[in-house]
């Protein structure tokens, strides 16, 4: 396994769910918590707790993506510096599907001095999330897809490690994929050095049949085994998001590429069809 450095697995200067108020509401696990006395920190929680506008968002009752409007927020008439010492308590945020009003996104906060923790959502993170994820269908096997969503629930229940062991898997299971092409394809691959190597030397030997971004950012593999074998539930659960998205885009050039070779199947069967029926027209 190869293992990071302090350097390379050090917190990151933004908390990943502050990108915006999609991710910070929706996607932020239940029971992360911030200090708001960390005045950046603080200015951007407190505009997206203020947000009067629109979030795009996916809608898991009409099943496709759409713009949510700010229903219920909290009030934006003090100034930033001072919001810390007020509004200690419970903090209700609410979001209504443009398209149907009933649709509705409720998240909540308690906040009591310079603590704030996110204490719960309806629908839940996993329910938001897990729909979504339904594209990798085309290119996850039945049991690699449930393990896929399964990350995605325990990590929505506050399950930073497990999450971490699941999209491992998902990884794992893509090297192994190529490592069987290679074997089949290319009689000069050796496959006892292959055996011995550690991951970052496998994913060398077997790119030809990888994700060019999986080859690229092939320290996302020891990012997951520090976080299984090193890292606590709660970094794992700060870095998740990023993990996920990663393993995302890997699954999202797969499905390019098979897209691509089914089409290119179909152009080829249409155009020997038809070159075989001017033929013997002729």
């Amino acid at each position: 396994m190869q293992n990071l450095s302090e350097e390379q697995i050090a917190e990151p200067q933004v908390d990943p769910y502050l990108e915006s108020a999609k991710t910070f509401h929706l996607e932020m696990p239940p029971y992360h918590s911030f200090d708001l006395s960390l005045q950046a920190d603080s200015a951007k929680i407190y505009k997206i707790l203020t947000n009067r506008g629109t979030i795009d968002a996916y809608c898991i009752w009409c099943d496709k993506d759409g713009v949510f409007n700010a229903h219920n927020f909290l009030s934006d008439n003090i100034a930033v510096p001072s919001w810390t010492t007020r509004h200690d308590g419970l903090i209700e945020i609410e979001y209504h599907c443009a398209r149907n009003r009933s649709h509705a996104y409720h998240t909540y906060y308690f906040k009591a001095g310079n603590f704030l923790a996110k204490v719960g959502q309806f629908p839940s993170v996993a329910d938001f999330q897990i729909p979504q994820a339904q594209a990798y269908k085309k290119i996850l096997d039945g049991e690699q897809y449930k393990e896929f969503t399964r990350g995605i629930g325990l990590a929505a229940h506050g399950v930073g490690i497990g999450s971490f062991v699941y999209l491992r898997r998902i990884f794992e299971n893509l090297i192994e994929e190529a490592h069987a092409k290679a074997q089949a394809e290319n009689k000069e691959f050796s496959n006892d050095q292959y055996l011995k190597a550690r991951m970052d030397e496998k994913i060398k030997m077997v790119k030809e049949y990888l994700p060019e971004f999986l080859v690229e950012n092939r320290s996302l593999y020891a990012i997951l085994s520090t976080g299984i074998h090193d890292l606590t539930e709660d970094e794992c659960l700060k870095y998740f998001e990023t993990v996920k998205i990663g393993i995302e885009q890997i699954l999202d050039e797969k499905i390019i590429q098979k897209e691509k070779a089914d089409k290119a199947k179909k152009a080829r069967e249409a155009i020997q069809k038809v070159h075989g029926q001017i033929s013997n027209a002729k």
